[in-house]
């Protein structure tokens, strides 16, 4: 019987952080309880070169109080029968060099991935449509419209040359053996060569145009040069392949020796960053000299995740997986025809549950009201033994229906959180919502089908991303939505997930010419490319990091003035700090202590700072700049079992709290939500880098 090999998972993110130091992403799914005996929650990240050793309160910083990268790990898989069904119905199972397949030997496996990021040859998220100026998402990309291209001083058309060799951040490709378990690390900067697997062994191609900034402009470097997007490591022992991303980087083009204005959230011209994202590939070479390709998986490159067991209600992979459920044919009991079928059952652990943690784990992240603390707390205590009816007898007033447009400007319903794409408010997928009706009907059970070893890390590495508020985000971003970034025919031997990989022919790359083209577009049919994903998040992404704390919706609903919360599960607002509570030993109980925001500086001479008297610009840096500088600081919300306390013991399994923050100041106040927009904020103009041009608006 035939083998079939994948990579997992099918899509990995590695984060950036300052420090050389790095440690692995979560393997568990944030909101996940794994110890129900101590109630210890997942997501957690492990520390590197173990399996499921999760990281306490020290483990984020290095010695230097640096934070650490985080870096994505890689596994190879074999199945012996053809996909035919989602979950599998061949569940597969790891393998590594000295496994027999089918009589034969692994003798080496090849890992190729290659780093690149395209931000800046690529067109702006904010998009004009009809008069009206906004992020539309996907809308930007249909009837054959595109929004304007970043940086059109460099000309209009993405394909061209100079555009390509200029704007593009471009790594090559790098490769190791398994074999070589962790004695070789390669980086993917300007001087290690590019290589590749070439039949059964690694050819290297000094050929290859590699491309940073530096080698094309004058930079403007605050924190260091962007000279490299990462390094690439095999872990000792397993074979397994380490992807480590950048480090935090921010640059600038400068003009007549000046740094650039840095003055929207999103886009903003003449300024790198070092995320990146790029295809991981395996070979398999066996004992007889045969080869095996093995379907590629993917690594992006993002913003650090200062709460990483913090869930989404709306995570990556529910917005991937209602795209496959009912735009790809992924589960035919579940939807077909067009619509969703009543007679499907759901899975409370599953289909249920991670909701209404979601909405559980979000108290500590903002400054939910009491009242709606102890709902989403009554939420959590839902379990499958549970009378839905009698348990939650308002469902259809409590959570918002996606498919009633009427139900895009109530503010009062579940999710509470902004929406996106010209929908004021969050819902809940189309597929969540079908599953959680049919729980509520009754139509339910307990435990859902297991998934396989590698199903399951395809579904916890996007369960610990954002969804929903693709504005633009800070994992990925609308494109999930888009059947055009995946291969679309998953049955047999590619498997659900697959990012649409483009073929590129390293051995064909000539110095004097870019190698990678303008690639994947929404809505259009071109293979994804090293740097297609993470090009259309913010440039750089410290200043959309800086801005998305709280704002009114977009559209802002008639009448409303009431500030909301972007992105609270993987950008804290409003935190506890564990410093700041207090041990009642007549309860045995610690008492938090106030709420501090998460970005918080007072500022100086040459700072803005975070201090404001409206509401709408607190818990961020009045000036974009600023944050570059500073983004190092703040620090990361984990369950109290991960955090020693004074002078014994840990803060406990019921609170999440904020560690390992550096900013010396208290900032603003935390007001009670709801809190209003007050009229009258004017935004500084000179926000820039020493010496750049003001900003002609202010901050937008």
């Amino acid at each position: 019987m035939a083998a079939y090999f994948r990579v997992h998972p099918s899509i990995a993110m590695a984060r950036v952080g300052s420090s050389a130091e790095y440690y692995l992403a979560p393997e568990t799914a944030a909101g996940e309880i794994v110890d129900q005996t101590s109630g210890l929650f997942g997501g957690l990240p492990v520390q590197a070169g173990t399996e499921s050793t999760p990281l306490n309160a020290e483990g984020f910083r290095d010695a230097g109080k640096q934070p650490k990268r985080q870096a994505a790990r890689f596994r190879l898989f074999v199945y012996e029968q053809p996909q035919t069904q989602y979950p599998s119905n061949d569940p597969g199972r790891e393998v590594k060099v000295g496994d027999k397949i089918d009589g034969k030997t692994i003798s080496e496996i090849i890992w190729t991935v290659h780093l690149a990021n395209k931000k800046n040859n690529n067109y702006t998220i904010t998009d004009t449509i009809n008069g009206q100026k906004s992020e539309y998402g996907i809308e930007s990309y249909e009837n054959g419209h595109t929004p304007p291209v970043r940086n059109p001083q460099y000309g209009p058309d993405l394909d061209l040359s100079k555009r390509r060799q200029t704007l593009v951040i471009d790594a090559g490709p790098r490769a190791l053996y398994a074999s070589s378990n962790g004695a070789t690390t390669l980086a993917f900067d300007n001087q290690t060569t590019p290589s590749y697997a070439s039949g059964t062994s690694i050819a290297t191609q000094p050929n290859y145009p590699v491309s940073f900034p530096d080698d094309h402009f004058t930079m403007f470097n605050p924190l260091g040069a962007i000279n490299t997007l990462g390094e690439m490591t095999i872990e000792a022992g397993s074979g397994r392949l380490i992807v480590i991303g950048g480090y935090g980087r921010a640059s600038g083009v400068e003009t007549g020796g000046k740094p650039p204005m840095l003055c929207d959230a999103i886009d903003n011209d003449d300024w790198f960053d070092d995320t990146s994202d790029g295809p991981v590939r395996a070979t398999v070479v066996f004992d007889d000299q045969s080869t095996v390709e093995a379907v590629n998986g993917w690594v992006v490159c993002t913003d650090p995740g200062y709460a990483p067991q913090t869930r989404n209600v709306v995570s990556t992979w529910d917005d991937i997986y209602d795209t496959w459920v009912r735009d790809l044919d992924l589960v035919p009991s579940l939807y077909s025809g067009g619509s969703f079928s009543t007679s499907y059952t759901s899975a409370f652990d599953q289909d249920v549950l991670p909701v209404f943690h979601g909405a559980f784990l979000q108290q500590w992240n903002t400054n939910l009201p009491q009242q709606a603390i102890n709902g989403h707390e009554y939420m959590a205590s839902i379990t499958a033994a549970d009378t839905p009816s009698a348990k939650l007898p308002s469902f259809q007033q409590l959570i918002r229906d996606p498919n009633n447009a009427s139900e895009d400007d109530q503010g009062v319903k579940m999710p509470l959180a902004l929406g996106d794409a010209q929908k004021s408010f969050l819902s809940v997928t189309p597929t969540q919502y079908a599953l959680l009706s049919q729980w509520y009907a009754g139509q339910f059970v307990a435990a859902g089908t297991p998934l396989g070893a590698g199903e399951k890390l395809d579904r916890v590495s996007m369960e610990n991303c954002l969804g929903g508020r693709y504005s633009p985000g800070i994992d990925l971003t609308f494109i999930v939505r888009d059947v055009n970034l995946y291969a679309q025919s998953w049955t047999g031997t590619t498997g659900p997930f697959r990012i649409n990989r483009a073929e590129l022919e390293y051995a064909n790359a000539n110095k004097s010419a870019p190698f990678l083209t303008v690639g994947y577009v929404p809505l259009r049919t071109a293979p994804v490319e090293p740097g297609d994903i993470c090009k259309f998040m913010s440039q750089p992404w410290h200043t959309d990091y800086n801005s998305c704390a709280t704002h009114t919706p977009d559209p802002n609903p008639t009448g409303n003035n009431t500030l909301y919360w972007s992105w609270p599960a993987q950008r804290p607002v409003a935190v506890y700090p564990a410093d700041r509570c207090t041990y009642d030993g007549s309860s045995g109980r610690w008492k938090l202590g106030g709420q501090l925001y998460s970005v918080r500086g007072d500022g100086g001479s040459d700072s803005n700072g975070t201090l404001t008297d409206y509401p709408q610009q607190q818990g961020r840096y009045q000036c974009y700049y600023d944050f570059v500088q500073n983004w190092h600081k703040v620090g990361f919300v984990i369950q109290g079992t991960q955090i020693p306390a004074p002078p014994g013991g840990n803060y406990g399994p019921q609170l999440f709290l904020e560690v390992a923050s550096l900013f010396d100041s208290d900032g603003d106040a935390v007001g009670p939500w709801p809190q209003p927009t007050i009229d009258g904020y004017q935004s500084p103009t000179d926000c820039g880098p020493p010496g750049s041009p003001p900003c002609p608006h202010g901050q937008d």
